[in-house]
């Protein structure tokens, strides 16, 4: 059944002119992504957190790492328009506290149609992915925005669409950091205390080189923690 997601969402990023329409079961181009809401990434830090108006440093920064959706859209009629998508958790955890378009809670933008000669698939400039979460009877008010630029997913044979690496600016109440981002597919939850807990017997691609990364703490002081990639994309054995 087609679907017009794949043109109002080019809409959104500015580009809907050269492209049409959207079929969920459209065959696939070469830059193979894994869609699926099930991937986990490891943010990096590369900078240390500013107030974005320039007023001096702050304290907010990122999570170390989080659950994220990743989804890839092709035009049905010429698969060299692709559409990546992109929605953390971060967002998503709080989206019902949003009243406005859900749509700008997802990042957006043009993926290339081929791999280069690196097998990675490009997708350089997605539009921003914003919650602006009105306050609860139990939680603050906050806005929270995700810039992710430079996506590139890996596409090589050995592990199609499952690896991806970019950079995110992450802006939480007006406090902005950067990160260089991995992330790979399926997430797996994991024992910080166990040391093979992210091995060959782990569920993942058993080429993967990944570690497990604690993402957040529940309230009980128990730890959610996941398999992420201990090296950089490609991140093999």
């Amino acid at each position: 059944m087609t679907k017009n997601i794949f043109n109002a969402a080019m809409v959104l990023v500015g580009t809907a002119s050269v492209l049409t329409g959207c079929n969920f079961d459209q065959p696939e181009a070469p830059c193979f992504v894994q869609d699926n809401a099930n991937w986990v990434v490891k943010y990096d830090a590369v900078d240390s957190p500013t107030l974005a108006n320039g007023g001096g440093a702050c304290e907010i920064v990122a999570p170390p790492g989080e659950l994220i959706g990743v989804f890839k859209f092709n035009d049905p009629d010429n698969l060299n328009n692709s559409l990546l998508t992109i929605r953390p958790n971060g967002l998503a955890s709080i989206a019902g506290r949003d009243p406005g378009a859900t749509t700008d809670q997802t990042a957006l933008g043009a993926l290339a149609s081929e791999p280069d000669a690196k097998d990675f698939c490009l997708a350089p400039s997605l539009s921003a992915a914003t919650v602006n979460a009105a306050a609860t009877s139990t939680a603050a008010a906050t806005t929270i925005r995700y810039e992710f630029t430079n996506v590139e997913v890996y596409a090589a044979p050995s592990a199609p669409g499952t690896q991806l690496k970019g950079e995110l600016k992450y802006t939480k109440d007006g406090c902005a950091s950067n990160y260089t981002m991995r992330a790979l597919w399926p997430a797996i939850a994991c024992s910080p205390t166990d040391a093979s807990a992210c091995g060959p017997t782990s569920g993942l691609n058993p080429d993967f080189a990944a570690e497990c990364l604690t993402v957040r703490t529940n309230p009980d002081g128990t730890p959610v923690a996941y398999c992420v990639p201990s090296k950089q994309i490609p991140s093999f054995r």
